[in-house]
């Protein structure tokens, strides 16, 4: 056996080409196995972050009194139907996006309604958001995501589900939405919908 010295300049060129090509699909299977994984969604609200960093940052609860709910608004008529559970969640204080009140209530299988009340003033800022499995929302935070992991059945579980009940789920929309303030102007804007497996594959 021949050691690397006794080698012809060639034999040492080609060992150490292949040492080269060896030593790169190493390095590229490290940068595959170790880098964060992100989905567009993710990457949307880093973008999002980005832009609006005022928006973005952590927010404080509000701890000052609380008013009554205006159910008077003409964008809202329908608020008053759930007058019970909108007063009984806003009598608990704040519990998204700083001063307001993320509202929860269940309208049928796989199905829930929510509503936004800004506890500083009572008005109802939306009202009727779907989702078929519920929020993930934080006072410290103005976005929230509808069926968030957790919430939807894991993919193994759907796995063993019949064709219609896989249908149903994996047409359930992950949906991100920012609260966004603008002065006195309050609205619900939509940043990125995914499907709720997309990131499971």
């Amino acid at each position: 056996m021949h050691n690397f010295f006794e080698l012809s300049k060639g034999a040492k060129l080609l060992l150490f080409a292949v040492s080269l090509v060896v030593l790169a699909e190493g390095a590229f299977l490290y940068y595959v196995q170790t880098k964060p994984e992100i989905n567009s969604c993710q990457y949307m609200i880093s973008e999002w972050e980005k832009a609006n960093p005022e928006t973005a940052k952590a927010k404080e609860a509000y701890t000052g009194p609380i008013a009554a709910v205006n159910y008077e608004s003409e964008k809202w008529p329908m608020a008053i139907q759930s007058k019970q559970i909108i007063d009984e969640a806003v009598a608990k204080g704040p519990n998204f996006a700083g001063h307001f009140v993320m509202v929860d209530w269940e309208c049928g299988e796989n199905c829930k309604r929510h509503a936004i009340v800004d506890a500083v003033t009572g008005n109802i800022m939306a009202y009727g958001i779907p989702s078929e499995t519920g929020l993930r929302y934080s006072v410290e935070s103005s976005l929230f995501v509808t069926n968030p992991v957790g919430n939807v059945p894991s993919l193994t579980d759907v796995a063993g589900m019949d064709f219609e009940k896989k249908r149903l789920w994996f047409n359930t929309p992950r949906e991100y939405y920012e609260l966004a303030e603008e002065g006195t102007k309050v609205s619900v804007r939509r940043l990125c919908i995914e499907n709720t497996y997309d990131s499971q594959f």
